[in-house]
C-alpha cells in the first residue's frame, strides 16, 4: 500500500513541473513574437491597403468607363456634331435624342457645350437637372479641351460633402480630329458606397487632385493615395493602427497556442512510453487475473456442458453442469479421451468423424450427435467445439466443447417433420387407396416436362359396373371394390411407375419414362384379368370390369400435355366397343379426336354465326288427323359441313357444354317462326321441345320461357323418362312445379324404355306420355307388342294421361294404334320434320276432310 502511494506522489510531482515548464515556454515564446513581429505586421499592412487601395480605384475606373463609354457614343451622333458646329440650331433635336437612349440608372442629366463654353442643350432625366457644379467651372474644363487639343480625353469630376453627391463625366464632341463642343454627363453616384469595407482601413473618401502629389496635401500623413487615371479626384485610404496591434496579439496567442501543441504532443509521447513499458503490462495483468475470475465463476454457474481438454483431446475441467449431465465427475474422467468417453452404439458414424476431422484441423465445429451418459442413457446434445489459443494468439493448447441437452426439442422437432410429412403425404394421396392423387400425377408431369426425359406413356383405367355395385351393395362394397383394385394396380407396377386415383373409380398409371404403348398394353391386359375376377365381400361375390386407354408419346402423335386426353379418348373408344376391353390412341382414333376438335371449333363458330335451325315433325290427333301440335328438332346449317342432324354434332356440343346455347337459339327460332305461321293464316296449338334436366332447373331458361309463353301457342317440354328416374330431387321437383304453374306443358318422352315407375309416373302427373317407337314398330305384326302397348294405354287413361306414339312409319301402324286408343300420331307416314316454309304449305294442304283412316 505504501509503495502504491509514493508512486501516486511521484507520478504528480511529475506531472506539476512539467506543466509548469510548459507554460513558462509558451509565455515567453509568445513575449518574443510580439516583440519582433509587430514592425513586420505594421509594414504588411501597409502593404495590404496600398494595394487594397490600387484595386479599389481600379473598380471605380471601371465603374466610370462604363459611363464614358456610354457618352462617347452620344457624343459621336450626327445631330450632335451638326448642332455644336452651328449647322442645326434646334436644341429640342439634340434633347429628343437624349431622351430616347437607352441611358444608365445612375444618369440624372445630360448637357451639351461648345467650345466657348455655352450651353446648347441640357436634359434632366430625373427631375430637375441639379448643377452641383459651377457654371464657371464647367466653363473652364469645356474652353480647357479647346486650349490643350493633345488632352482633349474624357475627364471625370467628383463632388462630395453635399446631399446629393454627383459625378461629372466630360467628353469631347470631335469633329475631323478637332474638338468642337463637350458632352457632359451628371451622375447621381456615390463612389465611396460602391467600395467594400476593410478591417485594416479606418476610412475611405475622395478629394478633389489632378495629380497625387495634389491629393496628398489634402489627406492624413499615414494615408494611402490613389488616383484615378483620367478624372480629376484621387482614393484616399487612412489605416486602422489599431489592427496592427490586434494582429500582433492573434500571431502571439497562435504562437503560444504551436509551442503548447508541440509541448503536450513531447509530453504525450513521454506519457505513452511509460504507460506502454510501466504501467499497461501490469494493468493487463491485473484485468486479466479478474477476466479469468469472472470466466470461472460464469461456467462454474453456466447451465450449458462445458469440457475443457489439451491439444490431445484429453480432459482438464468440466464445470458442474457437465457433471450433471453426464454422471461423470473430473476426477472420474481427468486425462481421458472425451470423444470415447461419451459415444456409444448409436451415435453417428458420420458426424463422429466430422467432429473429429475439425478438431485435427484445428478448426471450430458445432453438430448435433447422440451421446450416452455414465449410465449408458442416451441424449441428443448440440455441441460446440472450439480451439483455445494462448496470449499470442498463434498457439493452440487445447479445446473447449460446450454442449447442451436437446432431447426434448429434437422430439418435438421430429414429431413435427412427421406431421409435415403426414400433411404432405396426404396432399399428394388418395385417403382410401393410399394411391397418389391426381396432384401428385401432375407434378409427376410437370417433372417430365422440365426433364429431358424419354418416351412417356399413360394407361387411363375406368371401373365398368362399379355403379351398380355401389348403389345396390352400398358404399361399404364400393369401398372395398376400389382398395382391391388399387391394390392389382399397385402390384401389377413396378419401381419407376406412378399410379394414380384420379376421381370416383378412375385410375391412371404414368409409366416409368422410356415406356411406350406396347409395354402399356401388357400391363393392362394383366390387370385386366384381375380386376374382372370376382370378388368376395362379407360373404357376397361382386363383379366389376375395366375399361382401358393407352396413349404414349413413343409415335409423336401426341405431346406430353396431350397425353391424358389421349389417353381419354382411348378409355371413351373401349368403353364405346362394349365395354371390359383395352384399346390403344392410335392413329385412326387420333384422326377421330382431330375431327372432333374441329367439329367443336364449327360449334363454337355456329353458336355465333347463330347457324342452328329448328325444324318441326307434326303431330296429328289420330282420329281427324288434324295437326295438334309440332315436336321442334334441331338441325346444324353449316356453312362448312352443310345440314347436320342432332346426332352429328350433339355428343360434341353435350362436351363442350354448349347444348344450353343451341336450345336457347332453337326455343327463340321456333317461337318466332311459329308465331309468324299465325300472322299467315296457320294456327300451331302446340309446339314441343326435347329438354335436359339442366335446362329444366336453369333460372334463366324460365325467365326465356316465361317471356315467350304469350307470344304464341302452348310450350309443352319433353323430358326423356331416364331423366324421370335420375332426378328425383326437391330442385328438380320444384323446377317442373313452376313451369307447370306458367303454362307449359310436361311430357314423358320415350316412355318405355327405361324403367320409370307407376308411383314416378303418380308423383309427376305429366300431361301427356309419348311412347317409344322400338315399342310401336312391331305392333303390326307381333301380338305380345300390341298387347303391351294397350296395357301402357290402359294405364295412362287410369292416370289421365295424353298417350302420343313417335315413330309411325306406315298408316297401318296408324291405324292399329288408333284403334288401341292413342290420341296423337307422329311419325314419316304423316310427314317428315321440315323447315317452317314446308310446314307452312304441309298445314294448308290440311282440310278438315283429311282425317287419317283407322280401318
Amino acid at each position: 500500500m505504501k509503495q502504491d502511494v509514493s508512486s501516486k506522489a511521484v507520478a504528480r510531482r511529475f506531472w506539476c513541473l512539467l506543466a509548469l515548464v510548459l507554460v513558462l515556454a509558451v509565455f515567453f515564446s509568445a513575449l518574443a513574437v510580439r516583440f519582433t513581429a509587430t514592425p513586420y505586421l505594421a509594414e504588411q499592412q501597409r502593404q495590404a491597403i496600398t494595394e487594397q487601395a490600387l484595386k479599389d480605384a481600379r473598380s471605380v475606373e471601371a465603374t466610370l468607363s462604363r459611363y464614358r463609354i456610354f457618352q462617347s457614343i452620344v457624343a459621336s451622333d450626327p445631330d450632335v456634331i451638326t448642332t455644336v458646329l452651328g449647322y442645326n440650331d434646334n436644341a429640342r433635336l439634340v434633347i429628343d435624342f437624349f431622351e430616347s437612349l437607352q441611358r444608365p440608372v445612375a444618369l440624372s442629366w445630360l448637357a451639351l457645350y461648345d467650345v466657348f463654353g455655352g450651353r446648347l442643350a441640357q436634359n434632366p432625366f430625373q427631375g430637375d437637372a441639379t448643377d452641383a457644379f459651377a457654371s464657371e467651372r464647367i466653363k473652364a474644363i469645356v474652353q480647357g479641351f479647346e486650349e490643350n487639343p493633345a488632352d482633349a480625353q474624357e475627364r471625370v469630376l467628383y463632388e462630395y460633402g453635399h446631399d446629393d453627391s454627383q459625378t461629372l463625366v466630360f467628353v469631347p464632341v470631335l469633329n475631323n480630329g478637332l474638338v468642337e463642343g463637350v458632352l457632359v454627363g451628371g451622375y447621381a453616384l456615390d463612389l465611396t458606397e460602391a467600395l467594400p469595407d476593410h478591417d485594416n482601413v479606418r476610412s475611405t473618401y475622395f478629394v478633389r487632385a489632378r495629380t497625387e502629389a495634389e491629393a496628398r496635401l489634402n489627406a492624413p500623413e499615414n494615408a494611402v493615395i490613389a488616383k484615378l487615371a483620367d478624372a480629376d479626384f484621387a482614393l484616399v485610404q487612412v489605416p486602422e493602427s489599431a489592427s496592427v496591434s490586434a494582429a500582433g496579439n492573434a500571431l502571439m496567442q497562435r504562437t503560444a497556442g504551436v509551442i503548447a501543441l508541440v509541448l503536450v504532443g513531447a509530453f504525450s509521447l513521454f506519457a505513452w512510453l511509460g504507460r506502454t513499458t510501466i504501467v499497461e503490462p501490469h494493468r493487463r495483468l491485473a484485468e486479466q487475473q479478474q477476466s479469468l475470475s469472472e470466466l470461472a465463476t460464469i461456467a462454474e454457474r453456466a447451465d450449458d456442458a462445458i469440457l475443457v481438454t489439451d491439444q490431445t483431446t484429453r480432459v482438464r475441467w468440466v464445470n458442474p453442469a457437465f457433471s450433471d449431465l453426464t454422471g461423470y465427475t473430473i476426477d472420474e474422467i481427468a486425462g481421458k479421451r472425451s470423444g470415447l468417453l461419451l459415444r456409444g452404439p448409436d451415435t453417428d458414424p458420420i458426424v463422429a468423424a466430422q467432429v473429429d476431422q475439425a478438431m485435427q484441423e484445428r478448426r471450430p465445429i458445432r453438430v448435433e450427435i447422440l451421446n450416452y451418459g455414465k449410465l449408458g442413457k442416451p441424449y441428443w446434445a448440440s455441441k460446440s467445439v472450439s480451439p483455445l489459443y494462448d496470449d499470442d494468439g498463434g498457439t493452440i493448447y487445447g479445446f473447449v466443447t460446450i454442449s447442451r441437452d436437446i432431447t426434448e426439442s429434437r422430439r418435438q422437432r421430429e414429431e413435427i417433420l412427421a406431421a409435415h410429412r403426414e400433411i404432405e403425404h396426404q396432399a399428394y394421396h388418395d385417403p382410401l387407396t393410399g394411391l397418389p392423387n391426381r396432384r401428385a400425377l401432375d407434378l409427376a408431369l410437370q417433372e417430365r416436362r422440365n426433364s429431358d426425359a424419354l418416351a412417356s406413356t399413360i394407361v387411363r383405367v375406368d371401373l365398368d359396373r362399379f355403379k351398380y355395385v355401389n348403389d345396390t351393395m352400398g358404399h361399404e362394397a364400393g369401398d372395398f371394390v376400389l382398395c382391391e383394385v388399387a391394390n392389382i394396380i399397385r402390384t401389377e407396377t413396378k419401381i419407376g411407375d406412378l399410379p394414380a386415383r384420379v376421381g370416383g373409380d378412375e385410375f391412371v398409371i404414368l409409366l416409368s419414362p422410356g415406356m411406350t404403348d406396347d409395354d402399356g398394353l401388357v400391363v393392362a391386359n394383366r390387370m385386366l384379368d384381375r380386376i374382372c375376377s370376382p370378388k368376395v365381400f362379407e360373404d357376397k361375390t361382386l363383379r366389376v370390369g375395366a375399361s382401358f386407354g393407352i396413349a404414349s408419346t413413343a409415335d409423336r402423335l401426341l405431346g406430353l400435355d396431350e397425353l391424358i386426353i389421349g389417353a381419354d379418348a382411348a378409355l371413351y373408344d373401349a368403353k364405346g366397343r362394349g365395354r371390359s376391353t383395352v384399346r390403344l390412341y392410335s392413329p385412326e382414333l387420333h384422326r377421330e379426336v382431330l375431327g372432333r376438335r374441329a367439329l367443336a371449333r364449327e360449334i363454337r363458330r355456329g353458336i355465333g354465326n347463330d347457324e342452328f335451325e329448328p325444324y318441326f315433325q307434326p303431330q296429328v290427333d289420330a282420329r281427324t288427323g288434324q295437326i295438334v301440335g309440332v315436336e321442334t328438332l334441331a338441325r346444324w346449317h353449316s356453312s362448312e359441313l352443310g345440314v347436320l342432324a342432332p346426332g352429328a354434332f350433339m355428343p360434341v356440343a353435350q362436351h363442350l357444354s354448349v347444348i344450353d346455347e343451341i336450345d336457347a337459339i332453337i326455343f327463340r327460332k321456333a317461337i318466332d317462326q311459329i308465331v309468324g305461321l299465325r300472322e299467315r293464316g296457320v294456327a300451331i296449338p302446340k309446339v314441343s321441345f326435347n329438354v335436359t334436366a339442366e335446362r329444366i332447373q336453369s333460372q334463366d331458361s324460365f325467365e326465356i320461357i316465361k317471356d315467350n309463353l304469350s307470344r304464341g301457342p302452348r310450350i309443352s317440354f319433353e323430358i326423356l323418362e331416364s331423366v324421370l328416374v335420375e332426378e328425383q330431387s326437391d330442385l328438380f321437383s320444384f323446377s317442373l312445379d313452376r313451369l307447370r304453374e306458367s303454362g307449359v306443358m310436361i311430357e314423358i318422352d320415350d316412355f318405355g324404355s327405361g324403367h320409370a315407375s307407376i308411383i314416378g309416373l303418380k308423383q309427376l302427373l305429366p300431361d301427356a306420355m309419348k311412347v317409344d317407337q322400338r315399342l310401336i314398330q312391331p305392333i303390326t305384326t307381333d301380338p305380345t307388342a300390341r298387347g303391351m302397348l294397350k296395357q301402357i294405354i290402359g294405364m295412362a287413361d287410369l292416370l289421365g294421361l295424353s298417350v302420343t306414339a313417335e315413330g309411325v312409319e306406315t298408316l297401318d301402324h296408324a291405324r292399329v294404334l288408333t284403334d288401341l286408343g292413342c290420341d296423337t300420331l307422329q311419325g314419316h307416314a304423316f310427314a317428315k320434320a321440315m323447315m317452317v316454309e314446308d310446314l307452312y304449305h304441309y298445314a294448308m294442304k290440311q282440310q278438315p276432310s283429311d282425317t287419317t283412316r283407322a280401318g
